[in-house]
């Protein structure tokens, strides 16, 4: 008789009670990061972790980190109308996506970036959010990054000319998915 697979949650990071000690998504900086940052940066509110864990379970099987910040609309190809005359637009970053090996291919990058998206919107509808912004990981080599860069653009995200790790999605398209997803 088949069984149910366990439901998952994405809660805040709690590091008195999430296992993080064996996390593995096959990148060490990203790893080192869960295991060695994230409590620090969190509890110094720099940064929001959310983590991905089964029913039941403390082990995390992916996470996401996002902070807020600015970018200069003139890193854009065109400047927006409206821009404020000091140039920054605020945006949702996202430091870190990451998925343990023994959760890779199964869709929770997707549910981890649904869950970005999300909180995307609900800091633009308190504080006003331009886009999401994030620097792709450039670990393991070109064909790493590539891989990488093109799961990124796969929700939409894209390259700032002046820098091809550099990636934006706009809140008007984060909506878009969010909306038809409801």
């Amino acid at each position: 008789m088949p069984t149910e697979p366990p439901a998952l949650r994405i809660e805040r990071f709690d590091p008195a009670r999430h296992d993080r000690a064996g996390f593995d998504c096959g990148v060490a900086r990203l790893d080192n990061y869960l295991k060695l940052s994230a409590r620090k940066q969190q509890r110094d509110d720099m940064i929001r972790v959310h983590v991905a864990v089964e029913d039941g379970s403390v082990r995390i099987l992916g996470y996401h980190a996002i902070s807020l910040g600015t970018m200069n609309a003139d890193e854009l190809e065109r400047r927006l109308r409206g821009t404020p005359a000091h140039g920054e637009l605020p945006v949702l970053f996202l430091g870190q996506v990451a998925v343990d090996r023994a959760a890779q291919g199964k869709g929770l990058g997707g549910i981890l970036m649904h869950h970005v998206f999300e909180k995307a919107c609900a800091v633009a509808d308190m504080a006003g959010c331009h886009a999401i912004l994030l620097d792709v990981v450039a670990d393991g080599g070109e064909t790493a990054f590539a891989r990488r860069r093109g799961w990124y653009e796969g929700f939409g995200f894209t390259a700032f000319a002046s820098n091809p790790a550099r990636m934006f999605l706009t809140m008007k398209q984060v909506r878009a998915m969010v909306g038809a997803g409801r």
